[in-house]
């Protein structure tokens, strides 16, 4: 599979979330960042940027590695083992989550929800005109609203959870790095980049909201880090051309969700 992958002249970007949980051990991370240094070249997303816009066929069999959301086990779990094989990565932030010292409301909200007895579960999701949802639907639902509709479910869902203490291990899963844990990281290992101020999905918002959550957010980053903020990522992979066009007047690339191959002439606000 490696020697057909490398037939493809095409350079490629992987996305993680967690980190050293159940979905992704981290003795398995390990494992996959060993390959892909065996079979691959693993470069920085800066590096791989400047290959698509010099038409560098030097592009071809390139990996960039991204990290979603800033979370603690990013810089706990993933960094040691990147630091260690020197492979280079992208960590995204929501920088106003992270003021606010709160999960992201998408990863809060499903926690609560499967808190609930599922009778209890039931009634809200039929109070919410969502009958028989599960959490999941629940907040998949969620993202298809706008921002002051979707926050009104989440304060509906956060009374109806008001002795909701988050266990260790999903603690582990969703709590998230601070600026200090940030500031330590290797600035030239680690790449900082942006995740939206607030983690909406930005093809929802109004373009007030994406002044705060996609221009906003960079000015923020670079103050609270001291770093330049050159890179951006989708919340969720979710976009439009009104959302493109905000991140292409203030970031140098952005990267999606959607599969496919990395090569030279690619919107590099689609990557």
């Amino acid at each position: 599979l490696a020697r057909r992958a490398l037939r493809q002249h095409a350079a490629r970007i992987i996305t993680y979330h967690a980190v050293g949980v159940a979905d992704c051990p981290a003795q398995v991370f390990e494992s996959q960042i060993r390959f892909l240094q065996t079979h691959f070249r693993i470069v920085s997303l800066a590096t791989l940027v400047k290959n698509i816009r010099e038409s560098n066929p030097a592009l071809d069999g390139q990996v960039a590695l991204t990290f979603d959301d800033g979370l603690r086990n990013n810089g706990l779990v993933a960094y040691p083992i990147l630091k260690r094989l020197g492979a280079p990565a992208t960590f995204f932030i929501c920088p106003g989550v992270l003021d606010r010292g709160e999960w992201l409301w998408n990863q809060d909200s499903r926690r609560r929800l499967l808190s609930l007895p599922p009778a209890a579960a039931a009634r809200l999701a039929d109070s919410l005109g969502q009958r028989g949802a599960a959490s999941v639907e629940l907040v998949d639902w969620m993202k298809t609203l706008p921002t002051t509709s979707r926050q009104h479910i989440e304060q509906i869902i956060r009374g109806a959870t008001p002795n909701f203490q988050p266990r260790d291990a999903e603690r582990l899963q969703n709590d998230l790095m601070g600026w200090e844990e940030l500031k330590a990281l290797d600035p030239a290992l680690i790449t900082l980049g942006a995740h939206s101020t607030n983690h909406p999905i930005l093809a929802n918002c109004q373009p007030f909201e994406l002044i705060e959550e996609i221009q906003a957010c960079r000015s923020l980053l670079e103050r609270k880090l001291d770093r330049p903020v050159e890179f951006f990522c989708y919340p969720n992979g979710d976009f439009s051309p009104v959302v493109v066009r905000f991140a292409t007047r203030t970031y140098t690339a952005a990267v999606t969700t959607k599969p496919g191959f990395v090569r030279p002439g690619v919107d590099l606000h689609q990557l």
